[in-house]
């Protein structure tokens, strides 16, 4: 039997595993373009088993569906990336989102130390449903050949989903889907930006996307996510 399993460091909220780190490990099992949906709390350091029934690829803890992946192509069209400066500015200003100061998150965690979390913190751009931000991939996230890994790009894809809802504070990934283009190598800046499309009541839909600084596109996905209270967003901590 396969077996996935998420290490204790790559955690969302405290004692979870980050949904686009996740995710991003389920699609190296993955032949073609899949949408990837978080059923459940993602476990830590254990072993998630791999199973496919009828296309649909899923991740189970004993009896707990964790994840399924269904095949489906990215459908949010990424956008022309903003400018460097424009980005740099708002990475300056992040918007609060999770836990803001507190966090631990591995890819928006302000509390995680270079080189042990992403430190991608967005901030407001054009509108108030748009965040960017600039990001340089740390040397402990690249593969054999230099590049930054490929699950570590669904994870710098995944939270700045978040931070382009408006008014949200607290909201959990519910499915994802990332079309990576081409890996950059570590160590050199990028653009990061996302943009809210839409939405009802708990439930919104946002692009992400990754630029080299002249704002070719590198990678974009389609997030959901799902509004939570606080005191859900604890329980899930």
């Amino acid at each position: 039997m396969t077996t996935i399993t998420i290490p204790r460091k790559f955690n969302g909220p405290p004692g979870n595993g980050n949904g686009g780190y996740s995710a991003g490990l389920l699609a190296a099992y993955l032949d073609g373009p899949h949408t990837i949906r978080i059923n459940a709390p993602i476990p830590l350091e254990t072993p998630l088993a791999l199973g496919r029934e009828n296309g649909i690829t899923t991740l189970h803890d004993g009896e707990t569906l964790i994840m399924t992946a269904r095949p489906e192509e990215t459908s949010i069209a990424p956008r022309p990336a903003p400018s460097f400066e424009a980005a740099k500015e708002a990475s300056e200003r992040p918007r609060a989102f999770g836990a803001g100061e507190q966090s631990v998150c591995f890819v928006c965690g302000r509390n995680r130390e270079p080189g042990e979390g992403l430190r991608i913190f967005c901030g407001q751009l054009d509108g108030k449903d748009t965040a960017a931000t600039v990001w340089t991939p740390h040397e402990t996230f690249a593969d054999e050949d230099g590049l930054v890994r490929p699950e570590i790009l669904w994870s710098a894809l995944d939270c700045p989903g978040g931070f382009s809802l408006p008014d949200v504070d607290r909201a959990l990934l519910g499915e994802m889907n990332a079309n990576i283009l081409e890996r950059p190598p570590v160590g050199e800046p990028l653009i990061i930006a996302s943009w809210r499309t839409g939405g009802k009541g708990r439930k919104h839909v946002a692009g992400t996307a990754l630029y080299c600084p002249d704002g070719t596109c590198l990678a974009h996905a389609d997030t959901v996510w799902f509004e939570v209270s606080t005191e859900r967003f604890e329980a899930n901590a």
